[in-house]
C-alpha cells in the first residue's frame, strides 16, 4: 500500500489540493477540481471518509457552522511534513536502525533534522 508522510494515495491527494489552495474550499469545488485535475469520479462516500479521517488526524480543518462545509489544511505542507518527522523520530527512538527510514526521500538528514533528533534523544 502506498504511503507518504503517513498518509495513503488519496489523503495524500487531498492534502496536495487543500495546500495548493489560497482558500478554504467547499465539498462541491473539491469534487469539480479533483475531476478537472486528475480525471478522478470518486464515490462521496469514499472522499468524505477521507475527508473525516484527515480531520480526526488533525491534518485538516473542516467548518461545519454554515449550511456549506468549507475544508481547508489545517497546516502548511511542511509544518505537516516537520511534524511527521518529530512524530516518526519519537516513535523509532527505541529502535534506532531503523530511524533511516523516516528520511527515504533524501540521502543526508539536514542540520535541522539532527538538531532536533539529538534533542529528542
Amino acid at each position: 500500500m502506498f504511503k507518504k508522510y503517513g498518509l495513503n494515495r488519496l489523503s495524500l491527494q487531498l492534502m496536495e489540493l487543500l495546500w495548493s489552495m489560497d482558500k478554504p474550499l467547499s465539498y462541491e469545488e473539491i469534487i469539480t477540481l479533483v475531476k478537472s485535475k486528475w480525471g478522478k469520479n470518486w464515490k462521496t462516500r469514499k472522499l468524505k471518509s477521507c475527508l473525516v479521517d484527515l480531520q480526526k488526524a488533525g491534518a485538516i480543518i473542516i467548518d461545519e457552522t454554515i449550511a456549506i462545509h468549507i475544508y481547508c489544511a489545517a497546516c502548511t505542507k511542511g509544518e505537516f511534513i516537520d511534524n511527521w518527522k518529530k512524530e516518526q523520530i519519537k516513535n523509532y527512538l527505541n529502535e534506532p536502525s531503523r530511524l533511516y527510514g523516516i528520511f527515504p526521500t533524501t540521502k543526508k538528514m539536514s542540520k535541522e533534522d539532527i538538531e532536533e533528533l539529538r534533542k529528542l534523544l
